[in-house]
């Protein structure tokens, strides 16, 4: 307002004072000094009334100079009403076109100023180290989405008084927008299916960030939007939630992460529920140190248990989930022990020591080519660690034991897979041993597929191969995997054992997360170099290494022959495998147990391949398997609905 009284002040006095010199006349200082005076007041009241001093100046274009021409023009009009004599019209209209243009012209030199943020960064224009800093032009953005949550950014820009180095060049619609040519004095460059013209027409503006406003989502994955977008060099972003949107400094921007590409919802999760259950339990993790172990245990503290064990056989991973138990949960007792679960005396001690209610078991060796290069290895972790917590579970009367299994234990086409699902095995018949014979401890099977950056897997490797440089390398162009992100993991194996302590499943089952559809690991690399700004194939290529050994194209929830239950929960559901009498798999492991130890991998291999009969299925097999699967899903008679007849397959 100060700047337009200014502005409008020495126009009209330039205005008057050039047409009296041309006619001759003698300006009357009060006049003139009136006449100004009415002008500016005039125009300061429409713009105020009008609430056009809320809109930004860096965002003036030309939708906006109506709003400044108009109370100009009622101004005059009302200056010339009182001193009509004083000028003739032709001279009225010399005060109007100057002010007019000074106006305009000071909002336009405005933007230009703040666009380059001078007079904000004047005071940092050095670094601390005294060296001259280069000012940057800023940041040519494209809002990816049309509506409210777009709207409410675009008030909240206006509002505030700082700059955010942002100039919005355009707003693209994820769908098309029919007769809407701006928005909120920002225009409108039609779809995003349109991109690569509009990136051509905008030319020397070409975009250096894409920002995702949430708007105009409903069918459309972020990884679908990120796949139309790949001839662009840009950084991209999320736009906050509205109640999110920060009226401070500037826009709280949010990186697109992986898990944003999976395309489904959250999944539901009762905290309330699962607090009751856990709250003042003492609760043992095995592996409390790895991707899964660790978020349980954010998640298990979160619920105010009495007492955590954390349990792992590295002494770094231990160190660093006990360092932040201390500063995020001080006032939760714990203890942590380094424990081979292997080593059956020290499970035992421990657990006798400490007499844990809930155990969960993450401990496991989980990569293929290292399990399948060391079968005896892999079979004593899994299986006879397994084991070994179980016995000292029903030892201690402990209330549940939960078993984090795998995807690979489904048709197993590798040693890892077959020793998880014999694991698995060994469980479902302790649960059903100790059910029948009014035991105190109930046995949870949760299995799921890969975790989306969990340690060791796919997309922390592809972050280091984009760090080095590329190339990122894929084993095979059509293989797929399950993913899920690992607090949605950890979140419901809890409420697989809040569904199985309260009763609500069928007993002797495995529970199975819902995970979606499968993910193609070359479609997952994309994303990776998309996300990174870079562009898959032209900055960063992509290689095929071949499929290692025991790994599968394709991988299977559950088997064809295993009967799918419902639950209360959306996302659970209850795989019933064939069924093991504890007799027979505790002489099984028994057995192979003794050639492990003696280190007999060939024996390991073979009573494997005896115990789980469908160890080795190929990979068109498998595809078949899992089409078949989800076709059942999807139908009306199968699926979360599906009720079991309660049969089973003979071993």
């Amino acid at each position: 307002m100060i700047a337009d009284i200014v502005v409008l002040s020495v126009s009209v006095a330039v205005a008057v004072s050039l047409v009296f010199a041309m006619t001759g006349q003698a300006a009357s200082a009060v006049n003139l000094l009136g006449m100004i005076a009415v002008i500016a007041a005039v125009h300061a009241g429409v713009m105020y009334s009008t609430g056009s001093y809320r809109m930004s100046w860096r965002f003036f274009s030309a939708s906006d100079i109506m709003r400044c021409l108009v109370p100009v023009l009622l101004a005059v009009c009302a200056a010339a009403a009182v001193w009509r004599s004083m000028l003739p019209v032709a001279g009225w209209i010399v005060v109007f076109g100057t002010c007019a243009v000074a106006l305009i012209t000071a909002r336009c030199a405005a933007r230009l100023v703040r666009s380059y943020s001078l007079f904000r960064k004047m005071p940092s224009l050095r670094n601390p180290l005294g060296r001259p800093r280069t000012l940057r032009a800023p940041k040519q953005v494209l809002m990816i989405g049309y509506g409210e949550n777009l709207e409410a950014f675009l008030r909240s820009r206006h509002n505030r008084k700082t700059d955010d180095d942002l100039e919005i060049t355009g707003v693209i619609g994820i769908k098309p927008l029919n007769h809407v040519t701006s928005f909120r004095g920002i225009p409108v460059l039609g779809s995003i299916d349109r991109m690569e013209s509009i990136v051509q027409d905008l030319g020397n503006r070409r975009p250096d960030m894409l920002i995702l406003t949430r708007d105009q989502l409903d069918g459309h994955s972020v990884a679908e939007i990120l796949s139309q977008i790949d001839m662009l060099d840009a950084e991209i972003a999320w736009l906050p939630r509205t109640d999110q949107l920060d009226t401070g400094n500037g826009p709280n921007l949010r990186p697109i992460r992986l898990d944003d590409l999976l395309s489904r919802p959250a999944k539901s999760f009762d905290a309330l529920a699962c607090k009751s259950l856990l709250s003042g339990s003492r609760v043992l993790l095995t592996g409390a140190g790895g991707s899964i172990g660790s978020e349980l245990v954010r998640q298990i503290a979160a619920l105010l248990p009495g007492e955590i064990i954390l349990a792992d056989s590295s002494e770094h991973a231990l160190y660093k989930i006990d360092c932040e138990m201390g500063v995020s949960f001080p006032d939760i007792p714990r203890v942590s022990a380094i424990l081979d679960v292997r080593d059956r005396d020290a499970v035992f001690r421990l657990m006798e020591e400490r007499k844990p209610e809930f155990v969960f078991h993450a401990a496991a060796l989980k990569h293929v080519p290292i399990v399948e290069a060391q079968p005896c290895e892999g079979l004593l972790t899994n299986v006879v660690g397994s084991q070994n917590l179980a016995d000292a579970a029903v030892a201690v009367r402990a209330r549940a034991m939960v078993m984090v299994s795998t995807d690979k234990a489904v048709n197993p086409a590798n040693v890892m897979g077959a020793t998880k699902r014999l694991a698995e095995a060994y469980c479902q018949a302790m649960d059903a041993h100790t059910h029948k014979h009014g035991g105190n401890t109930r046995f949870v099977t949760v299995r799921f597929g890969n975790v989306l950056g969990s340690n060791g897997s796919v997309v922390p490797l592809f972050h280091q191969q984009l760090m080095a440089g590329g190339p990122l390398t894929v084993t095979h162009p059509d293989v797929e995997r399950f993913f899920m992100t690992i607090p949605e993991a950890s979140r419901l194996i809890l409420e697989a054992v809040l569904a199985r302590m309260e009763g609500r499943t069928v007993d002797q089952g495995i529970f199975v997360l819902d995970m979606g559809a499968p993910v193609k690991i070359i479609d997952l690399a994309r994303q990776v170099i998309r996300l990174s700004g870079l562009r898959p194939d032209l900055d960063v290529k992509i290689v095929y290494t071949g499929l290692r050994p025991g790994e599968k194209l394709y991988e299977e929830l559950v088997h064809e022959a295993e009967n799918l239950v419902s639950t209360t929960h959306p996302s659970l559901m209850i795989a019933q495998p064939r069924f093991v009498q504890l007799q027979t798999v505790q002489n099984q492991l028994s057995v192979i147990s003794e050639a492990a130890r003696a280190g007999n991998v060939e024996e390991v291999v073979r009573l494997l391949k005896v115990y789980i009969p469908e160890f080795n299925t190929t990979a068109d097999e498998a595809k078949r398997i899992r089409d078949k699967a989800i076709g059942a899903a999807a139908s009306p008679r199968r699926g979360f609905g599906l009720q079991s007849s309660g049969s089973s397959y003979p071993n």
